[in-house]
């Protein structure tokens, strides 16, 4: 009998990297929060004294993932019904100078409105957001999608900014999935602070 050897989703990629790192009374991003899986998991890994701050620009994707929170008995998560472009500033406003992860799960609202979508712009500017707040040992999971229009020239522009990174402070790894058409999750870890 041959083995056959299961790919793992990416999504499960992107929880294991982040799982590595975070720990209870942690502070962390979930930049689009969707159906709010990722929110979910992210409260699960900080736990009571830790602390989510979830983002995103469509006020059903909140409620949906409010929904699931609830069931989970969570209370860890604050709500920001806005653009994740504005991260820098709510993260100024917080009183929050470092995060232990972000998470980025980009495209549509799955279930809703596909005219709706991140946009390079706005992700570019949260992803910088996000990498200047990481702590060092912090890390950021972008999963784009680029079946949808738009979706393979943001994920483009995203790896071409990740590639300009400085490798004395950041490591990263990208992931393509196994065809063409695949999701891909781009993996970035901070091992060193670049403002010393």
């Amino acid at each position: 009998m041959q083995k056959v050897e299961i790919m793992p989703q990416l999504t499960d990629l992107a929880h294991a990297a982040v799982s590595k790192v975070v720990h209870k009374g942690d502070v962390v991003v979930d930049a689009t929060v969707g159906n709010g899986h990722d929110t979910t998991f992210l409260s699960e890994l900080v736990g009571t004294e830790g602390r989510v701050l979830a983002f995103d620009i469509q006020s059903v994707a909140i409620k949906q993932a409010l929904e699931r929170l609830r069931n989970s008995g969570h209370q860890n998560v604050t709500w920001f019904a806005m653009d994740h472009a504005h991260l820098a500033e709510v993260l100024q406003e917080e009183g929050i100078s470092e995060v232990k992860a972000v998470m980025f799960n980009l495209g549509y609202l799955p279930g809703g409105d596909h005219e709706i979508v991140t946009r390079i712009d706005s992700t570019l500017k949260a992803i910088h957001a996000g990498l200047q707040a990481l702590i060092v040992n912090g890390v950021m999971t972008i999963l784009a999608y680029i079946g949808h229009p738009g979706g393979l020239d943001e994920a483009e522009a995203i790896e071409t900014f990740l590639n300009k990174l400085n490798p004395e402070f950041y490591e990263t790894q990208f992931d393509y999935g196994n065809s063409p058409k695949s999701p891909r999750l781009l993996i970035v870890k901070k091992t060193a602070d670049e403002r010393r």
